[in-house]
């Protein structure tokens, strides 16, 4: 990840081990014209989701970044900490149990906000 992406996805996960590769896998389809981040934040899940999450980053060390911690710190501090790494314009929100079946989400989103400086 050299360049500066101009999105960056915030997604938290604790015991999502059931639905944390599909969340990974509809941000990585996305089809942009501009860079995007994934900013994923594992919170010491205990049921599998840091080993997924771990193999996605090894995979796509140009996608995806990692945040762990030694212990859990709970949804909102685990949000917090993600917010702020995220390095992107503008940020997107997809929950590590969520997916997005969309691969012209981001653009469509995106082209929305260039084309009305208003919108935000």
């Amino acid at each position: 990840m050299n360049a500066e992406p101009l999105v960056s996805v915030c997604m938290t996960a604790y015991n999502h081990a059931p639905y944390i590769g599909r969340a990974i896998e509809g941000v990585l389809s996305q089809r942009t014209t501009f860079g995007v981040e994934l900013v994923l934040s594992d919170d010491c899940s205990t049921d599998g989701t840091g080993a997924i999450c771990r193999d996605y980053a090894a995979r796509y060390p140009d996608r995806i970044r990692l945040l762990t911690g030694d212990v859990n710190v709970g949804m909102r501090a685990n949000y917090r900490r993600t917010i702020e790494a995220c390095r992107g314009r503008y940020v997107a929100m997809c929950d590590g149990d969520d997916w997005w079946c969309d691969p012209l989400k981001l653009q469509r989103q995106v082209e929305a906000l260039e084309a009305d400086p208003a919108c935000g």
